[in-house]
Formats: C-alpha cells, sequence, structure tokens
C-alpha cells in the first residue's frame, strides 16, 4: 500500500477543501499519518485519524514552538486513542537562529493612491536605519486601483521571511494589506509587532476597497501570528474617523493610540510612532531568547517527547534542520536517541549527510524522503542518499503542504503526490515503482505498529 508517513492536511491550509483531499487519498488507496507540530493541530491530526479509514496521526510540539507553548504531556495524553501511532514531530531545529543576530525588518507599506515616498515613512525609514535596522519601502502595483493578490504577492516577494525580528508599519490600505497578510501566514508564523495608521475597517463605500473586504477576517488567525498591535487615529482624520480605529482595536485586543491633528497621516514626520517602534524593539530584545537558551528549552523538551513515547510504547516523528556553523544538528539527535535508547524512530525529511544518514540506518533508524528528491536542481546529495541508504530504512512523506515534488512544485502539495517520490526512489535504485511502495509500507508498519 502506498503511504504518505508524514503529512499535515489538519493545517489550515486545507480548510477549504479538506474533504476533496481526502477523498483523492481514499481513491488513491493510500495511507496518511497526520502530523501535530502544536497541541490544537496535534488535536486536529488525532481527530482525522479517527474519522477516516487509514488515517493515521502523530501528536506533539515542533522545536521551533518551544518558547510559543509548553508540553504538557497530560494534555497530550488526552489525545491518544488507537490511530495515534507516534509521538512529534519533535527535535531541534537549529536553522533559524541566524536570524537572531539580524537586525530588526520593518516593513512600510503605503495606502491606496499612495507611495513608498510618503512625506513620514521616508523620514521613518531615515531614523530606524541610523539605529542599525533593516528597513523595506516599496511601491504596490496599480496603486489607484488595488488588488488584495497582487499587493499581497508583492509583500510576499518583498518581504520573504518573517519572524520574531519583523515589524509591520501600514498607513490606511497598506494597513489592511498587512492584516490580510498576516491572515494568510502559516500556523508556525509569528511577527514582532504591527503598527496600523488610519486604518479604515470596512471599504467604505469605495468600489477601489471593496476586493480587500470581500470576505471576513480571520481575527483568531491574525492574534496569534502577532500578538502586538498598535493602532493610530487622527483625531481630525475625514477620510477614516476614529470609529474604525475603535473597531480594529477591539478585534486586536488593543487600545487606540489617538494623534492629534493628523489629519489623514498627511505629515512630515510621526515622533509618536518613532518612539513606541522604539520601545517595543528594546521590548522584544529584552524577550527573544539567546541561542543557548533556544538550544537547551528544545533539548528538554525533545526528552519530554522521549520519555512520552517510551511510556505509550510510540514511535518518534523526529524534526531536525542544521543551521549552526560546526554543529550538526542529526549528530546530536543521534546521539540523545542513543543514550535513551530509543528503538523506533524516523527522521523525517532528512536534509543532513550521506555520512550521516548511514549513521542513522545502521542504528537502526528510518530516513524520510520528501519531494526535495524530484528537484532538478540541488538535489544531488540527498538522490544519493536515497541511492545509498538500504530501502528498509527509507519512508516516503510529502510534509503537505509544503515540499511538493515535480511535477506539482509550485503548487499545495497534498499526500498523493506521495507517488512521484516513490517513482524517483525506484529509478534511483533500478527497481520498480511498486517495489519500493511495498516495502516502504513494510516499514511504516514496523516503524508505526499498524
Amino acid at each position: 500500500m502506498l503511504i504518505d508517513t508524514h503529512a499535515h492536511l489538519n493545517f489550515r491550509a486545507y480548510d477549504n477543501d479538506r474533504e476533496e483531499v481526502i477523498k483523492r487519498c481514499a481513491q488513491k488507496g493510500m495511507a496518511v499519518v497526520n502530523v501535530g507540530a502544536q497541541y490544537e493541530t496535534s488535536k486536529s491530526a488525532a481527530a482525522l485519524a479517527l474519522k477516516n479509514e487509514n488515517f493515521y496521526a502523530t501528536v506533539g510540539l515542533h522545536p521551533i514552538h518551544a518558547f510559543d507553548e509548553p508540553f504538557d504531556a497530560a494534555a497530550y495524553e488526552s489525545l491518544l486513542n488507537p490511530k495515534v501511532v507516534g509521538i512529534g514531530e519533535c527535535g531541534l531545529d537549529y536553522w533559524w537562529f541566524k536570524y537572531l543576530k539580524e537586525p530588526y525588518k520593518i516593513v512600510l507599506l503605503h495606502g491606496w493612491g499612495g507611495s513608498k515616498d510618503e512625506r513620514f515613512f521616508v523620514w521613518l525609514d531615515e531614523e530606524l536605519t541610523k539605529l542599525g535596522h533593516t528597513v523595506l519601502r516599496f511601491n504596490f502595483p496599480e496603486t489607484d486601483s488595488p488588488n488584495q493578490e497582487q499587493w499581497l504577492k508583492e509583500i510576499h516577494k518583498q518581504v520573504g521571511y518573517v519572524n520574531g525580528k519583523t515589524l509591520l508599519v501600514g498607513f490606511s490600505l497598506g494597513g489592511v494589506s498587512i492584516l490580510r497578510f498576516l491572515e494568510g501566514l502559516d500556523e508556525d508564523a509569528a511577527i514582532a509587532g504591527s503598527y496600523l495608521l488610519g486604518t479604515p475597517s470596512t471599504h467604505m463605500d469605495y468600489p477601489e476597497l471593496k476586493d480587500f473586504f470581500k470576505t471576513n477576517f480571520d481575527w483568531q488567525h491574525i492574534n496569534t501570528v502577532c500578538k502586538n498591535f498598535n493602532v493610530y487615529s487622527s483625531s481630525n482624520d475625514e477620510v477614516v474617523s476614529a470609529e474604525h480605529g475603535q473597531k480594529l482595536a477591539d478585534k486586536l485586543n488593543t487600545k487606540v493610540k489617538s494623534i492629534k491633528d493628523a489629519w489623514h497621516f498627511n505629515l512630515d514626520k510621526l515622533p509618536e510612532l518613532l518612539v513606541n517602534i522604539n520601545e517595543d524593539v528594546i521590548a522584544c530584545e529584552k524577550n527573544l531568547p539567546t541561542i543557548e537558551q533556544v538550544i537547551a528549552k528544545q533539548k528538554e523538551i525533545f526528552l519530554k517527547h522521549i520519555a512520552f513515547a517510551q511510556q505509550h510504547n510510540l514511535a518518534l516523528m523526529l524534526h531536525g534542520r542544521n543551521g549552526l556553523e560546526g554543529r550538526d544538528v542529526y549528530a546530536e539527535m543521534l546521539e540523545i536517541l542513543k543514550q535513551e535508547k530509543v528503538e523506533r524512530a524516523v527522521f523525517h525529511c532528512y536534509g543532513g549527510t550521506l555520512a550521516m544518514a548511514q549513521q542513522i540506518a545502521e542504528a537502526g533508524y528510518l530516513i524520510g524522503i520528501d519531494g526535495p528528491l524530484t528537484f532538478k536542481k540541488k538535489s544531488e546529495e540527498l538522490q544519493q542518499i536515497a541511492k545509498e541508504i538500504p530501502l528498509e530504512n527509507i519512508v516516503l512523506e510529502t510534509d503537505a503542504p509544503y515540499l511538493t515534488p515535480e511535477p506539482h512544485r509550485g503548487e499545495r502539495n497534498e499526500s498523493i503526490y506521495v507517488e512521484f517520490i516513490a517513482a524517483k526512489v525506484a529509478e534511483l535504485k533500478g527497481l520498480s515503482k511498486e517495489e519500493v511502495i511495498e516495502q516502504t509500507w513494510q516499514n511504516a508498519k514496523k516503524l508505526f505498529k499498524i
């Protein structure tokens, strides 16, 4: 049987068509293991497993969430059911540490009919740059006839990766764009703060703005990925009244900051905004953990997952990602597994070297192979790993909705695409696709005791 041993069909990326995606899996006659990354996604993974034939689940706290919520063993124990077959994804993630050393990235977003050269934006850029921050100012396309999809695409293109050192400043429709941008971020995302100036809460009967208000906002998700909002209204704004600011503040669990006589923020300077940003940066810097603190916390939680898995005789779904020079996260995880005498574990979405993969296989653990195996560029080492590692030590996975394989690269991933990964493994090993599917199914059955 074809099996996708690591998917996230429980994630919000499938909220609009989850049943159709599941139906395609059923038509393929395949099995799927859905994986939790926090308590809520673990809860939904366990529920999906109970509801659907040939669906299974793992529950756990992803290492990047080490400081977002506690790993409460009793809470996770309440999620266990006969179709929960593993604990995780858990492990160590050193990839994002480089961002802890970078300056704050502060993004300035203009409004309808405006440009990046709004006077107070130019002034703010200069002041923030003097303080050593990275400031991004860019023009939205078709600014006089704004389109939500185009504006959000431009934000993603210009801003790229966002994290706890990202601050977003939006004027008027730029503020609405921030809310829509936050609404579309993954569950794992979190930014330092958002500043909304003269931001409307409705289209105010302007046809040009209706595209940005055609659907309701997902306020719960917006407040999840950003917990620090600053809403500014002018005492004499005749374009976007203070009423709009109050409505937004209520939705965002914050208070309105009233700026005297700023009209519609057509200003040379806005000192209050600079003060607030500086205060937030100082507060965030105090709260950001050091690299050493993050590693210690991740290892502490990893050991809790291991103990939990051993207590309930469940496999470990491991996440590892390198990013610290001079350290190999896979070597560190392997050492911990050996010390704790872990018997069943899979290194999901393996991204290490061939030599380390061979050590993992020799220790009796499995390697999860994902969509990048099929990529035409920068996949040589992974392809060598798939070729050299015994098939008995490999399982196939998609990590859907991420890492979509060829020929669907660039689209949202689905579990049915795991078949393309099976075909690539077969090609590399000189086997039939059916042989690969059967052996990896047997591997998964042994790993998860299905």
